[in-house]
């Protein structure tokens, strides 16, 4: 039988980039090149890392939310062909406004998730909102929906996404900087319609441009300052416990 693993389903590029920045900070190692539990080098795109515990992560990169649940399913189907998985993360932009109301369903809500999660056994057991247990407990399935509560402020922007959450963090750090992202984001000739990037890479712009975009998302993990700003909100919303599962 092969060893389990674990795996994380992200969005995009940017999102691995800081799932990759957050592993290392918790002690992982990459193990590019080398083989893995499955006896198969990772497909280009993912990352892969050992813990200090010697477990092992993938991370995958889905090309949009719309995939999540069909990346999934080809996981979940696979733990039936002798591929064990210990941990599956769902990793998704909660897409929520900062104001949302409380009867708004974020991105992969929990029904949508038991929804899918059924398909493959049952019952699915739940734990929490974000947490549930499928064959026999073998595999625990966790959501992480990037968000970060606080009211508007200047230089964040207001939908609930990764953007928002790493663009608070380093406010948070460096509070001069947010107000200077702002005016000059509202000085710009004829914007593009507002996104919650234009945010994000102001800051890359203006204070890490020598990394470029997805160097950036892994380095800020280098920066004390906002790493204690980074973890105070990602403990808030449930997904520092589920990188420390990952890796422990």
């Amino acid at each position: 039988m092969n060893p389990s693993e674990s795996v994380v389903l992200c969005e995009g590029y940017h999102d691995r980039a800081f799932w990759a920045g957050w592993l290392k900070r918790l002690g992982c190692t990459s193990c590019k090149g080398k083989m893995e539990p499955s006896d198969r080098v990772a497909v280009r795109g993912q990352y892969s890392y050992h813990s200090p515990s010697e477990q092992f992560v993938r991370v995958v990169p889905c090309n949009g939310k719309n995939n999540l649940p069909i990346e999934a399913s080809s996981r979940l189907k696979d733990v039936c062909v002798d591929r064990p998985l210990t941990h599956l993360v769902l990793c998704v932009d909660s897409d929520l406004s900062e104001d949302a109301a409380e009867d708004e369903v974020p991105t992969l809500g929990p029904q949508a998730v038991e929804n899918l999660l059924e398909k493959f056994d049952t019952p699915v057991v739940v734990e929490a909102e974000r947490k549930f247990t499928l064959f026999s407990g073998a595999t625990t399935i966790h959501v992480v929906r990037w968000s970060t509560n606080g009211v508007a402020m200047p230089g964040v922007p207001p939908q609930q996404t990764l953007e928002r959450l790493v663009c608070a963090a380093v406010v948070a750090a460096y509070p001069e900087r947010g107000p200077a992202v702002q005016r000059w984001l509202d000085s710009r000739p004829e914007p593009p319609k507002p996104s919650p990037k234009e945010f994000g890479w102001s800051y890359m712009a203006g204070w890490y441009a020598e990394l470029g975009c997805e160097a950036f998302l892994q380095k800020i993990w280098n920066d004390k300052e906002i790493v204690r700003q980074l973890e105070s909100r990602l403990q808030a919303i449930g997904a520092w416990a589920v990188a420390e599962a990952l890796v422990s």
